[in-house]
């Protein structure tokens, strides 16, 4: 999601696509900290995660801080978090994580392995089985019963969002109306993951669900997810 802050803000930047083989690695390289522990049964050991950013003289992990530094060090540029908004935003984003991402990525991650290289995927598909006690092929597989329950599931974490949304001033697409925040680009974030993850027309019935609320707010953030 921090492309999408640093498209909007207008910030130059390039990318450097790491897998997950090499992200300790890399990171470490360039000074950056673990940004927590692993699940269980590894929960002892540090865990590097991407996003990270390097700008002469700064590393700065983990998606939030990385916003707040682009606010701070960029203040002539939009704000993702506008003053009196910051305790609103981080109680929304634990939400998200709690309600929507950890029901989705139930659907999303087994979709991973097939779209990176032999090495990485069998890494993400072993790792994955003991963090979650059972291999992603039986988590939802396509055409199962399984599956509908756990897009209903699902559905409801999505709907817990929603809710929030329609507490929105209601004149634009976005969470705070007109201009997106920071809060906005976590749920585009996990929109484009689940896009590329899941088949077509699953993606193109979930941006329908809550009125078409998520259908408007990808709409909303096109001009945001091209890489300059």
């Amino acid at each position: 999601m921090d492309r999408l802050a640093l498209n909007y803000k207008g910030i130059p930047y390039r990318t450097r696509w790491l897998t997950y083989l090499e992200t300790e690695t890399v990171m470490k390289s360039i000074g950056a900290r673990p940004t927590g522990k692993k699940p269980p049964p590894e929960d002892s050991e540090d865990w590097y995660t991407l996003p990270v950013i390097s700008s002469p003289g700064k590393v700065v992990e983990d998606s939030e801080a990385i916003v707040e530094y682009l606010d701070t060090t960029y203040p002539e540029t939009p704000r993702l978090f506008p003053p009196g908004t910051r305790a609103p935003q981080a109680a929304f984003a634990e939400l998200f994580a709690k309600e929507v991402t950890a029901r989705t990525v139930l659907l999303i991650l087994p979709g991973v392995p097939a779209n990176i290289d032999a090495a990485n995927g069998a890494y993400v598909e072993e790792s994955r089985k003991r963090w979650y006690g059972a291999p992603m092929s039986e988590w939802a597989p396509l055409g199962s019963e399984k599956r509908v329950q756990v897009w209903e599931t699902a559905k409801e974490g999505w709907a817990t969002a929603a809710a929030v949304y329609a507490k929105s001033p209601g004149e634009g697409p976005w969470l705070m109306g007109t201009e997106p925040v920071f809060a906005d680009f976590i749920v585009v974030g996990l929109l484009a993951c689940t896009r590329v993850l899941i088949p077509e027309q699953e993606f193109e019935t979930m941006l329908q669900w809550h009125g078409g609320l998520w259908s408007r707010l990808w709409d909303a953030s096109r001009p945001y997810r091209a890489e300059p």
